[in-house]
């Protein structure tokens, strides 16, 4: 989900396992020389949503050994999911609704084509609704990892432990 930690948990993990990061929304910002709003704005969504799943597999082609962040909605649009699974061990980042409300809240969501403009109570309603339409193909993922607004450190501990049990 938006907010959720996909990044910030990302990057450290990925230095934890000694491994490259890679952001998907970063990579289609600098393929396409657009920010994300404005290809929302000016392409549609669909067109995002084309770039997303070119981009993605563009990189699980090209690169080994590496920790991806997707956008909240890669996993739900064409195959990328079953792509994802594929390539490697998929993790969903499964935070309170009333966590991600709180941090989108304070940190504003001009930057998030799909969430802007709704008032505070339309946000969590908005959010409640892409969770419960999002959930079954997060549910997809290899991992989930249920998480609290805590310590990033703590968070990423969890999603590595997950990684070693699940390997076990």
């Amino acid at each position: 989900m938006p907010s959720s930690g996909k990044s910030t948990v990302g990057k450290l993990l990925a230095a934890q396992l000694g491994v490259k990061f890679i952001d998907l929304d970063k990579v289609i910002v600098n393929k396409t020389g657009m920010n994300i709003p404005d290809i929302f704005e000016q392409k549609g969504e669909d067109h995002f949503r084309e770039l997303e799943r070119k981009y993605l597999n563009e990189i699980i082609g090209a690169e080994e050994n590496f920790v991806l962040a997707t956008g909240g909605g890669a996993p739900c649009f064409f195959d990328n999911m079953e792509v994802m699974n594929k390539a490697g061990v998929t993790i969903f980042l499964d935070l309170l609704i009333k966590d991600l409300y709180e941090k989108l809240s304070k940190k504003g969501t001009q930057k998030r084509p799909l969430l802007k403009d709704f008032s505070e109570n339309a946000l969590y309603e908005e959010l409640m609704k892409k969770y419960m339409e999002r959930k079954p193909y997060y549910e997809k993922a290899r991992i989930k990892v249920e998480q609290k607004l805590e310590s990033i450190t703590n968070r990423v501990n969890q999603v590595i432990f997950a990684i070693k049990t699940l390997k076990e």
